[in-house]
């Protein structure tokens, strides 16, 4: 048993949702380390200071979310390359005195999609982004790095999804109008939801999944609830599927090395506690 305990967290605003602390705290266990992960409830206009101030505590580093990720990048003094790409962090850690602004969205994303599919059919398939928020650009730069051939996004907003394609500036990443998403759905073999739209409490995604080719694969990245509607109709017409638990635990991994200086225990599946936790929560 380590004797030293180690103190990281998640910040948010709100934050009393997130099952970042069950996982994080259940591979403490797992691992007999001594430390603890808990929420910290950070008020958007207090963050820079906030994280500014992490530097002269004892905690070593934090998670990000929603609606912080772009002030946490501000208040870091260096970045990665994965924080660079995406002009966002989601994981803050101390390293010789500085504040770092990290991003595991991109890893957290690609590690399920390359285990699920593998890399050579991630190679040969077109690919539909649904969403043009924070998590779209995670998923843009994956799959870029995995060599998707054709990569269309839509959204509801026309506009925005023209504007990243102008901004990434590839001719293989272009946008489609919403008024055509069904058709899009047809087109391709790779179908993520990298919006709110089924998200437990939300509005429900407004696209027909039946139009997918039987074998398409549909990511689905919220994790509540857990079957979403659009991952049961996927299966309904003959997709294989994935849903965001997935990417919540593979995103957590590098935040947990780099907290706790250990890597998470690769078994016990966490899955099934986070979705008792889940359901205690609703």
């Amino acid at each position: 048993m380590s004797t030293i305990s180690t103190l990281a967290g998640v910040c948010g605003w709100p934050i009393h949702h997130s099952l970042s602390p069950v996982l994080h705290n259940f591979w403490l266990k797992e691992l007999g380390l001594s430390g603890a992960y808990v929420h910290f409830a950070v008020r958007p206009d207090e963050a820079i200071r906030a994280f500014r101030s992490l530097k002269r505590t004892s905690i070593s580093g934090v998670n990000v979310t929603l609606p912080l990720k772009s002030l946490a990048y501000e208040a870091a003094d260096e970045h990665t390359a994965d924080a660079v790409k995406l002009g966002v962090s989601n994981c803050l850690y101390k390293k010789d005195g500085k504040l770092i602004a990290h991003n595991t969205d991109l890893e957290g994303f690609a590690a399920p999609l390359i285990k699920a599919m593998g890399a050579k059919a991630l190679s040969e398939r077109a690919a539909l982004i649904i969403g043009t928020g924070g998590a779209s650009r995670a998923v843009i730069g994956a799959l870029l790095a995995l060599n998707v051939p054709e990569i269309c996004i839509i959204g509801r907003t026309d506009s925005k999804a023209q504007e990243l394609a102008d901004i990434v500036n590839v001719p293989s990443f272009y946008a489609a109008p919403w008024s055509k998403r069904n058709e899009a759905i047809s087109a391709s073999g790779l179908i993520i939801n990298a919006t709110a739209g089924g998200m437990a409490g939300k509005p429900p995604l407004d696209v027909d999944i039946s139009q997918a080719q039987s074998g398409s694969f549909v990511y689905d990245l919220i994790y509540t609830p857990r079957h979403t509607k659009l991952l049961r109709e996927a299966k309904k017409a003959g997709c294989e599927t994935l849903g965001g638990l997935e990417m919540l635990i593979a995103q957590a991994r590098p935040s947990f090395r780099l907290f706790y200086g250990q890597a998470a225990p690769e078994f016990p599946d966490p899955k099934e506690m986070l979705f008792e936790a889940l359901k205690a929560n609703l």
